[in-house]
């Protein structure tokens, strides 16, 4: 749809009142409806109309005065249908599926209709929405831009905190990059929902394990029973696909061999908790000359409490020699701080956190004044360590 049409008067006006719209197939699309269902329940629907357009770039006044709705029918708080007549539709738009058409024609007197689409708009969305808004507190102003191409964003969303933070100018100093993220687990999923987050160019996530219960306790988010026994690159797919342009899964254990996967890679995390691996992953990414950063953690019950260690080490330039021998690579069931896997969530997400901050740190988007190489949290004692 041309970015004119945004910009004629109905339509922007209701996109100024932070109505939410898409444009496909010559429709436009009204997102983030709340309504109430027969049992008062507060749900979210779409509704959609054909657009009357005189040119590509102009409308005349709508078909009808009739709506696609792709919720179930709509109620009033004490229980009563809201009074729209329900006919049969069954049209998928952008992978909506719009299962009838909402009428409740204006009175206006006659066989009259609205004379344009904010004024039809505007009608449906108050009368489906008020219910929903009084009862919950909810509103359909969610002001969303949804559909935004590849072109204009990583996301698929318009990113509007960026605007509104005035950080749209240091987003630039990632924008560029392909992270590859290796490991999916506890970690590993978090620095994912940090970075998918973050305007890079483009995600490549490694893992070859399936999602079972334990991972959802250590990851973010909530999730489906069915998602159990399923791949996590599968489940990280679904969750994180809405959100990104240019993201990808790879259900694979990552080797020494596998340097052509990562010929287009500028930044990589290794979040994997098998020293053997590591020691191969870490040495083919130095060889590649692709700066990383190598997270892990070693938590112990000592005296009835957990103490222990949460490690970031960033790899890149002059750095990697000495982070190399910094890093634990012995087998998963080894001995020590690094090598006991008590892993709870918020120590994954303050590992992950850190991991992503450091990356910042490198790409200049946070300040950066001691530059260190590695960082070292003690739990027990609150101390940061930070190795240069």
């Amino acid at each position: 749809m041309s970015k004119e049409l945004e910009n004629l008067k109905e339509i922007k006006a209701l996109l100024e009142q932070g109505i939410s719209l898409s444009f496909t197939e010559s429709h436009v699309i009204v997102n983030d409806i709340p309504y109430l269902n027969e049992q008062g329940e507060q749900k979210w629907a779409k509704l959609a109309a054909g657009l009357h357009l005189l040119t590509p770039d102009s409308l005349g006044e709508p078909f009808n005065h009739q709506m696609y709705w792709s919720g179930t029918y709509p109620y009033f708080g004490d229980g009563t249908n809201i009074p729209v007549n329900k006919i049969e539709a069954n049209v998928d738009l952008a992978g909506t599926h719009f299962a009838i058409h909402l009428s409740n024609k204006p009175k206006f007197g006659g066989d009259k209709a609205f004379d344009n689409y904010f004024d039809l708009i505007d009608h449906y969305v108050g009368l489906i929405s008020g219910p929903a808004a009084e009862k919950f507190g909810v509103t359909p102003y969610t002001g969303a831009k949804y559909n935004v191409p590849e072109e204009e964003s990583a996301f698929k969303i318009a990113d509007t905190f960026s605007a509104k933070a005035e950080i749209t100018d240091l987003n630039k100093v990632v924008a560029e990059d392909r992270i590859a993220i290796i490991g999916l687990g506890g970690t590993g999923s978090f620095v994912l929902d940090f970075i998918a987050k973050t305007p890079v160019h483009s995600i490549d996530a490694y893992d070859f394990d399936g999602f079972e219960v334990h991972n959802a306790f250590r990851s973010p988010g909530g999730f489906d029973g069915d998602d159990f026994g399923n791949l996590k690159t599968s489940i990280y797919k679904k969750k994180y696909d809405t959100l990104r342009h240019r993201f990808e899964v790879h259900n694979k254990k990552v080797g020494k061999g596998d340097s052509a996967l990562f010929a287009d890679t500028t930044f990589a995390f290794v979040c994997i908790d098998d020293g053997e691996s590591r020691a191969e992953i870490c040495d083919m990414l130095i060889g590649l000359e692709i700066p990383f950063i190598d997270v892990g953690m070693g938590v112990e019950k000592e005296e009835g409490t957990l103490d222990g260690l949460i490690r970031t080490t960033v790899f890149h330039g002059e750095s990697a020699e000495q982070a190399r021998k910094e890093i634990p690579t012995d087998k998963r069931d080894g001995i020590g701080a690094y090598r006991t896997y008590v892993q709870i969530s918020e120590l994954n997400a303050l590992n992950a956190a850190i991991a992503v901050i450091c990356y910042k740190k490198f790409r200049k988007f946070y300040c950066d004044e001691e530059a260190y190489f590695q960082n070292i949290i003690s739990i027990g004692s609150s101390n940061w360590i930070g190795g240069v």
